[in-house]
Formats: C-alpha cells, sequence, structure tokens
C-alpha cells in the first residue's frame, strides 16, 4: 500500500468515525446522561465489537454481506432491534431516577458496531477502495483496516461522549437535558434506518 492510498484511507477513517451514528450518537447521550466515566467503558467494548467486524470483513465475511439474501435480512431486524434496545436504555438514564436504571455496561457496548449498518457500510467501502487487489497480504490488510478504524473510533467516541459532559454541564440535569436525551435516541434510530435503506 502506498502513502497516497494509506493517507486517503486515513481521511476516510476520520470522517466516517467523526461523523454522526448509531456509536456517536450513543456515545453523546451516555457522556450527557451518565458522564464520560461511564462512557468509558462502553467505548472500549465497541472497538472490541469494531475489531471483529473489521476482521471479519476482511476475511470474507464482507463479500456475504455485500450479496444480500436472508443473512442481511436477519442483520437489518437483529440491528434494528437493537438500536431500539439501545435508544430505550439511553432515554431511562434521562427520564429515571439516578439509581433506579442500570448504567450501560461493557457488554452493551460490545453490540453497537457489529449490528450497526453505518459500521458495516464503512468498512465494506473501505475495504472495497483501498485494500482489494493490492500486494499486501489478507493479515496485513486486516491488521490495517481494523487499527485504522479502532483509532479512529477511541478519538471520536470519546470526543462525542466528552461533548455530551460538556452539554449535561452546560445546561444540568433537568427537563432541557432529558429532552435533548431523548432527540439523540431519537435521532440515533433515524440514522440506524436511513443506514438500512440505503
Amino acid at each position: 500500500m502506498d502513502f497516497a492510498t494509506l493517507l486517503a484511507f486515513a481521511v476516510f477513517v476520520i470522517v466516517m468515525t467523526g461523523t454522526p451514528g448509531p456509536g456517536n450518537l450513543t456515545f453523546l447521550a451516555i457522556g450527557a446522561s451518565a458522564g464520560y466515566r461511564t462512557a468509558f467503558p462502553v467505548i472500549m467494548a465497541s472497538q472490541v465489537g469494531s475489531i471483529a467486524l473489521n476482521l471479519s470483513v476482511a476475511y470474507g465475511l464482507g463479500h456475504v454481506m455485500a450479496g444480500g439474501g436472508t443473512i442481511v435480512t436477519i442483520f437489518k431486524v437483529m440491528s434494528m432491534a437493537y438500536m431500539t434496545y439501545l435508544a430505550w436504555r439511553i432515554i431511562s438514564l434521562s427520564i429515571k431516577p439516578r439509581g433506579d436504571v442500570s448504567l450501560p455496561s461493557f457488554w452493551e457496548g460490545l453490540l453497537i458496531h457489529p449490528l450497526s449498518p453505518k459500521t458495516w457500510a464503512m468498512s465494506l467501502v473501505a475495504f472495497s477502495t483501498f485494500f482489494a487487489g493490492n500486494t499486501l497480504s489478507v493479515p496485513e490488510n486486516a491488521l490495517i483496516l481494523m487499527t485504522g478504524f479502532m483509532l479512529g473510533g477511541l478519538v471520536f467516541h470519546s470526543l462525542w461522549a466528552l461533548a455530551g459532559v460538556s452539554i449535561l454541564t452546560l445546561i444540568g440535569d433537568g427537563p432541557v437535558m432529558r429532552a435533548i436525551t431523548v432527540a439523540m435516541a431519537i435521532a440515533m434510530l433515524a440514522a440506524t434506518v436511513w443506514a438500512l435503506v440505503l
């Protein structure tokens, strides 16, 4: 892989991991509702899920997903069900009294990327655009793909969570914050639906 291709891949990762999607909106909402310390383990879990997804794409599962069929239909149903569950968990953090709802766990974060249509799309596009047909081995391509998205995810998920913390600090924990959290959960679902339809 030459430097120009690697640089183009890096720019792609920055744009894709930095823009709104189910993951970033989830971490914005968790940061706003429960703080960065609560968001951080979920961010780490999401990166473990991202590693698994990108390895799967690099080793051929991407071809299966790109082909459509029953497996893609099952994925879409599971994706929508999980993102709906996640949206409810986020809303619960803001509408229920502190202590009455458990905070998002490592295990919940683990599934964010494997069940996010945006993450699948960006991994498939990246692999087919920057890695298909190059002279590197499959493990080398997998390592670059996985590392790029993991670093981008760690940086931008953290920044979105910290933005949520800033919103909480600015407006406090009241009706306006609850309305914003509900709006973020709805936006996360809308982003999921949009990605599933495209």
